[in-house]
């Protein structure tokens, strides 16, 4: 029997029970439709948080509290680390191959407009935040170097946070007063809308003077992170050692004591996003795959049942002279048709699903050929494996007994 024509037949008996067989390939089209969009969402934002990290630049050196061997992963600080102050940001300042220091605190914090308030994140600054971070501006101003210093009550806010407070009232949010804790700020600037990104979603925050933040929320002066542009990248490494000695020197650090403070570039946190990103991607993947072996299951079982219901069949065919292989032939094509195509339209909806929601999402869509043809292999071989030992049984029946066979 040619290959085509064994194809036809298992196509023809799938037919005959059009329902079971769209019921039985549902298990392997939800598996590979997870697999695909799994790889697919993780790859896509592995790229955009890469795209985020790069944004800053080769020569941004990012500064945060905690001991770099027992903080390894890029993310929040311990809050139990010895903080960095806004006097640290200061005395970087002074460093002859620095070209901006950016020092930047953070935290949830609930504004209010009247009787509509929204909770946000409320993030202290000076106005070299704008060219570390690449901040678009709208409407408005940013907070000048004088206000930075007075501390002044004033505030810019992302382009979601201002419309969610000021929709109720249609008013124009510049020289609108803003609540913040217990203090009230002067709205003097409004973000053109851009999206997440490597500190969060810009639109959903709001931008004051550091030491206005500091009145407001933290007497203390803590610092979340200083970010440092260097101005060459040959004075990168010599402005990361001389930034240490200055740090270790404040923080009242002896030799041989580790920094309570860590100093990445921009290939560090590139290395560690990369590493976080793809681990989170393949775990994912992995789960989804258990899917997979569910659908193979699933197909072990109808084939049985057909193995069954078609003994007479396969009797029939035996007695006329069909070899043991051409029956075991026929089965396995039945299983792999079911798997082929199931993976088939779960590649389909998955590629369609990743590119919707990267759509809406704002993130890069990633077309993996590498996981494309790796999940329809991996369905085909899932379809032949769990379909082998169904073929095998109807292979090995006795052309007598299944004639008998009722």
């Amino acid at each position: 029997m040619r290959t085509t024509e064994a194809v036809a037949i298992a196509f023809e008996s799938l037919t005959l029970n059009k329902v079971r067989a769209a019921l039985t390939m549902l298990g392997i089209v939800i598996g590979v439709f997870a697999v695909i969009v799994m790889i697919g969402l993780g790859q896509g934002s592995q790229g955009y948080i890469t795209s985020q990290v790069e944004g800053l630049g080769a020569r941004v050196l990012i500064v945060t509290p905690g001991n770099p061997k027992a903080q390894r992963n890029f993310g929040p600080p311990n809050t139990n680390a010895a903080p960095l102050k806004l006097g640290d940001a200061e005395a970087l300042k002074e460093l002859p191959g620095v070209e901006v220091v950016s020092p930047s605190a953070f935290g949830s914090q609930v504004f209010s407009v009247g009787a509509q308030a929204k909770a946000g994140t409320l993030l202290g600054s000076d106005p070299s935040v704008v060219t570390v971070r690449g901040l678009k501006s709208g409407t408005g101003r940013f907070f000048t170097e004088q206000e930075a210093r007075a501390g002044a009550r004033v505030v810019v806010l992302g382009a979601n946070l201002a419309q969610d407070l000021f929709k109720a009232s249609l008013a124009d949010p510049l020289d609108g007063r803003v609540k913040i804790g217990e203090q009230r700020f002067r709205v003097i600037g409004v973000l053109a809308p851009q999206g997440g990104g490597l500190f969060g979603s810009v639109d959903e925050q709001a931008f004051v003077p550091i030491r206005a933040y500091h009145t407001v929320v933290d007497n203390g002066q803590r610092l979340n992170s200083v970010l440092v542009r260097v101005r060459s990248d040959e004075a990168l490494r010599a402005t990361e050692a001389q930034m240490r000695d200055i740090l270790r020197r404040r923080h009242s650090l002896r030799t041989g004591k580790d920094d309570d403070f860590r100093i990445q570039t921009q290939a560090d946190v590139l290395s560690t996003v990369t590493a976080i990103t793809g681990a989170f991607t393949v775990l994912l993947a992995g789960i989804a795959g258990i899917s997979l072996l569910v659908g193979g299951i699933g197909i072990m079982n109808i084939m049985l049942v057909s193995v069954t219901e078609r003994t007479r069949e396969i009797g029939i065919r035996k007695a006329v002279g069909a070899k043991t292989g051409v029956i075991l032939r026929q089965f396995l094509f039945e299983s792999a048709v079911l798997s082929l195509v199931g993976g088939g339209v779960g590649i389909a909806l998955g590629l369609l699903t990743i590119w919707g929601v990267t759509r809406v999402g704002g993130l890069p869509f990633v077309f993996s050929p590498l996981a494309v043809v790796g999940a329809f292999v991996f369905s085909a071989t899932v379809g032949i494996f769990f379909g082998a030992y169904p073929a095998l049984k109807a292979a090995r029946l006795d052309p007598v007994d299944a004639l008998r066979y009722e």
